[in-house]
């Protein structure tokens, strides 16, 4: 049995080896300019969803719980991040590589004079203030009615 069971691990891990990429980024650019365009447009759409499903959730009377009102919170925070993330990459599109010192490295800076453009972009980098506490929201929503079903399931 055990000797099977060495067997299957060392043929996943075989398999895992020989299929898989040469790359995986986290992050991938995309292709100028229709890549960009279609990007945009996710943020737009997906700002548009989190929106509706705010107002859905407000609308709805028998909707009011602590869960629902975190839910709302995430809605509306994640929204305002989709918002700072598009401004960002238009930002992003009318800078050029001699807006910025020491490109590749993990020091790199904006170079001077400072514009808006580039106040802009700068503060836009920062958006895991607002991407954090949007998913720390969802988090604590979903471990509410979790524990509301639990307690449903009990009576």
């Amino acid at each position: 049995m055990r000797k099977i069971q060495i067997i299957h691990i060392s043929t996943f891990f075989l398999l895992m080896v020989i299929s898989g990429p040469d790359n995986a980024w986290a992050l991938q650019s995309h292709g100028a300019p229709e890549g960009n365009y279609v990007h945009q447009m996710a943020h737009l759409l997906f700002m548009v969803a989190l929106l509706y499903l705010y107002w859905h959730t407000r609308r709805t009377t028998a909707l009011s719980s602590r869960g629902w009102k975190f839910l709302q919170t995430f809605c509306l925070v994640f929204a305002c991040w989709n918002i700072v993330a598009f401004l960002g990459h238009e930002a992003f599109e009318s800078l050029s590589s001699a807006d910025f010192q020491q490109t590749g490295t993990l020091n790199e800076q904006i170079a001077g004079p400072i514009t808006p453009v580039k106040v802009i972009y700068f503060l836009t980098k920062m958006d895991h203030l607002l991407f954090v506490p949007a998913l720390w929201a969802l988090v604590i929503s979903l471990r509410t009615f979790y524990h509301d079903a639990l307690r449903e399931e009990k009576r």
